[in-house]
């Protein structure tokens, strides 16, 4: 029994280690990480509404973005928000020209980039004097 139990746990092991998980560091404009997350893909029913989504703690505020990649409507959403908070979004194309200024009055944005050239994008966030950048893929 015991030996059994011991080849399921090895043969399990390749299972667990190149599964879809990924493990999401965030850092300070230091360079210190200020948070460790595991984002798990799980397999979901074809009709699910909960989309996959990245987060990052920023101004104590939850930031989370959605899809990456994105076929053109980009969301953000900002766990926490207060109407005295300040922020702005602003995308930046591979070669580093502004495409996209705006700023932020609810806790829910929305980008279109939907006319835009697919490929990389920065979006730079600020949140009440702190800063994010997340790199964003439009197929």
């Amino acid at each position: 029994m015991r030996k059994t139990l011991v080849m399921l746990l090895i043969a399990a092991v390749p299972l667990i280690a190149f599964s879809q998980n990924k493990l999401h560091y965030s850092y300070d404009n230091a360079g210190n990480r200020i948070k460790r997350e595991i984002v798990v893909k799980t397999k979901s029913l074809p009709n699910s509404s909960d989309p996959e989504y990245y987060s990052e703690m920023l101004s104590d505020k939850d930031i989370r973005i959605y899809p990456n990649p994105t076929e053109g409507h980009l969301k953000v959403e900002i766990a926490g928000w207060d109407n005295s908070d300040q922020g702005s979004l602003q995308l930046y194309n591979a070669v580093g020209q502004l495409i996209l200024n705006q700023r932020m009055g609810s806790s829910f944005t929305e980008l279109d980039i939907s006319s835009r050239t697919n490929g990389l994008y920065i979006l730079h966030i600020s949140l009440n004097g702190k800063e994010t950048s997340w790199k964003i893929i439009k197929k």
